[in-house]
């Protein structure tokens, strides 16, 4: 005999075997006598039968019944401190009843043939209960196992659950209702099916955010639904009247055959629209590390406005606005691999700077803030495999070279879907609680201020750089110390991994689950770093306001070459936090570093955003500066005009009757005699009586005499007043 057949045990058929028509329960088996007693499961239930084991054994041999299960109803499922007192009475007062029948002196006494009737009615006649009531309780035990749970009442059945009640015609359901304590006349209306079809109309409008509240969609019922009469619009004084109140719906039935109409969950989803309802109201059955096989497999990259005012580096009275903040976090270890503060707003210029610093060392990033780590205290330098991103940041050709040129996969978040980088999002809420930076000088503690408040801009206090260094030290801390242990695995336990995020990197890296995306420096450069055009000058490299030079270019042939044919445009590469180098391509496709000119000091350890506002702001000037200056300028134009106009006056006075010719020919005299009455005008010569000179040197003097003979008389009157003065 198989050993497969227990008491409890249940079988069904096959081959439609007429015994095994509906399943059966074993409820006793003889193994002297060769004999099982079963009862089948139907409704009503009858009499156990019996069969013998070697029959029962051969028909599932011959697969002609089967096991089956029979499935515990839900009334059983009820641990003991569920059970309300009630149920238990119920439960020991039934047992009880049928205990004596099956707890004999002989077990099993209940199955041998033709006994079981006797010991019922002998017993239903000791107790004064009626036989059919033993004959159910002892049907409802076996059926349902033979547990003393199975006599619980099942009160899943009870109630019509689902089903409207139906009410005597005039009946009115619920209490009477009062008013200061008395019962007024007024009383609910038995909705009908046409109400129950109204109402669910009007729901609908609350259902599809057409209305505010369930209110709302309750007045416009009435209003559609419930009028006495309808008037002509224009034709009556007061053209709106709703049906006496004893036919109208309360809210309260407005509100609960509404609910019955439509699932609260659909209310919800359709008021809060799909977008909302993906992004806050789903239901969250993944992780963001699900299929991730280690760190670098895939980044998530976000921006977002830091809740502090900032001032300039070259002024602090110079307020520069919020800054944006951009974070690289690695969802595998949940690491800050990159991060980025700038005045850029969101978008692929500020992106690629923070992929520029999580591709880049961070131990030279740290030092620009005077802050001194080893390389194990920030070990992220690699590309990943993938990375997540809004639209905002990453479409474009530029963000797509990733893609083509450095092998990274680019994975664009909807719309208004946040929650598809949930681990970044949440770095934020991280970093502001660490930073506190909104109760810091210039922080935005909230969003609108009440009036009268002080202007929370002016205290701005903290630079671009000072923000900088507390976002920096802040990274540095969260990496170090936050602690996540539900994001341990099995391994990681075993091996007493902490759960921070440094941890959880470096054991990532070390057993080989990282998968570095690794790529030379100059793919990195044309890929990632901006491009901008710049011009090849006489004094260097010159882009945005700058000079720079290189020691490869020793012998300054490429300027020389600007200076001799005139400027030349160029491609250069830049990294905004460090304007300090820029990178030149060569003919042969490699990067040349250019450093700043050793003259351009006033440039260095400013960022190009910083040195950009500086040369914006110092060529401005102020409206009254700029009204001082048209007036300055207008009253020179009039002296100049004074002045010419005099000139021309005393030109005219003293014209000469000579030709065009002659006062051409004369320029190159009269201009060493001006020169001549110039020197003497700011010289004090020393007055000597004169003499007889016999040297050569006369000769000149002679000369000029002859050559200028009829003015000759005008040189020395001009002379001799220019010495009286």
């Amino acid at each position: 005999m198989t050993k497969f057949i227990n008491v409890n045990s249940a079988f069904e058929s096959i081959t439609q075997e007429p015994q095994f028509l509906h399943p059966a329960r074993i409820l006793w088996i003889d193994k002297e006598n060769d004999s099982a007693v079963l009862i089948t499961i139907e409704d009503p239930p009858k009499q156990p039968w019996s069969i013998s084991l070697t029959e029962l054994d051969s028909l599932l041999q011959e697969k002609k019944i089967r096991h089956t299960v029979i499935k515990v109803p839900a009334f059983m499922l009820a641990l003991e401190d569920e059970i309300d007192t009630k149920a238990k009475h119920i439960r020991e007062t039934s047992w009880e009843r049928i205990q004596p029948l099956l707890e004999t002196k002989y077990l099993g006494e209940i199955f041998v043939p033709q006994a079981m009737g006797t010991m019922i009615a002998a017993h239903a006649k000791a107790i004064n209960l009626p036989r059919k009531t033993l004959y159910r309780l002892l049907y409802r035990y076996w059926l349902f196992g033979g547990t003393k749970n199975a006599l619980l009442p099942n009160y899943v059945r009870s109630g019509g659950a689902g089903k409207a009640k139906t009410f005597a015609k005039g009946k009115i359901n619920g209490r009477p209702p009062k008013y200061l304590g008395l019962v007024t006349e007024t009383k609910a209306k038995i909705l009908t099916e046409e109400d129950k079809a109204a109402i669910k109309i009007g729901y609908a409008l609350y259902k599809n955010n057409v209305v505010e509240c369930v209110t709302d969609a309750y007045n416009r019922t009435l209003n559609k639904f419930y009028r006495a009469e309808h008037s002509v619009p224009g034709y009556s004084d007061d053209d709106f009247n709703l049906k006496p109140a004893h036919e109208l719906p309360k809210l309260t039935q407005f509100q609960y055959w509404g609910k019955k109409a439509f699932d609260a969950i659909t209310v919800l989803r359709s008021r809060k629209g799909e977008r909302k309802w993906e992004k806050d109201h789903r239901a969250l059955i993944g992780r963001a590390n699900q299929g991730l096989f280690g760190p670098c497999h895939r980044f998530e990259i976000d921006a977002t406005i830091a809740d502090v005012y900032l001032v300039s580096r070259f002024n602090r009275n110079w307020i520069i606005g919020r800054p944006v903040v951009y974070v690289v976090v690695d969802v595998f270890s949940r690491m800050i691999v990159g991060i980025y503060i700038g005045l850029e707003g969101p978008s692929w210029n500020g992106a690629r700077q923070a992929l520029w610093n999580a591709f880049s060392n961070k131990v030279d990033f740290c030092r620009q803030f005077d802050i001194q780590i080893n390389p194990s205290d920030w070990p992220c330098h690699h590309l990943p495999q993938e990375i997540c991103a809004d639209r905002g940041e990453m479409l474009g050709i530029a963000a797509e070279n990733l893609a083509t040129g450095l092998g990274i996969d680019l994975a664009i978040a909807p719309p208004y879907r946040p929650d598809w980088k949930a681990i970044v999002e949440s770095r934020f809420r991280v970093l502001n609680r660490l930073t506190q930076i909104q109760w810091a000088p210039g922080g935005v503690a909230q969003r609108i201020k009440e009036r009268g408040e002080r202007d929370y801009r002016l205290d701005a206090t903290l630079d671009l750089h000072e923000f900088t260094k507390i976002m920096v030290a802040s990274v540095l801390h969260y990496n170090r110390h936050s602690r996540q242990p539900d994001w341990l695995n099995k391994d990681m336990i075993a091996q007493e991994i902490d759960s921070t995020p440094i941890s959880l990197w470096n054991w990532g890296i070390e057993h080989g689950f990282g998968a570095p995306n690794i790529h030379s420096p100059e793919l990195v450069y044309l890929h990632l770093l901006p491009k901008a055009k710049a011009s090849v000058q006489a004094g260097g490299i010159y882009f945005e306001g700058m000079f720079y030079t290189s020691a490869s270019d020793g012998d300054g042939m490429k300027f020389a070459r600007a200076r001799a044919k005139g400027r030349e445009p160029i491609d250069v590469w830049y990294d905004s936090t460090k304007p300090e180098h820029i990178w030149i391509r060569n003919e042969d496709k490699s990067f040349t570093t250019y450093h700043l000119r050793a003259s351009e000091i006033r440039y260095r350890g400013h960022r190009l955003e910083e040195i950009m506002d500086m040369l914006e702001i110092i060529k401005q000037s102020s409206p009254d500066d700029q009204y001082t200056e048209l007036v300055s300028k207008v009253q020179l134009d009039d002296q100049v005009q004074s002045i010419i106009n005099q000139a021309t006056a005393e030109k005219k006075l003293s014209q000469e009757d000579i030709s065009s010719a002659q006062q051409v020919a004369g320029i190159r005299a009269n201009r060493t005699i001006e020169r001549a009455a110039e020197r003497a005008a700011h010289t004090n010569p020393v007055v000597t009586t004169p003499t007889i000179n016999t040297t050569p040197t006369v000769q000149p003097v002679a000369n000029i005499s002859e050559t200028y003979g009829q003015r000759g008389g005008e040189v020395i009157d001009l002379l001799s007043r220019l010495r009286k003065k």
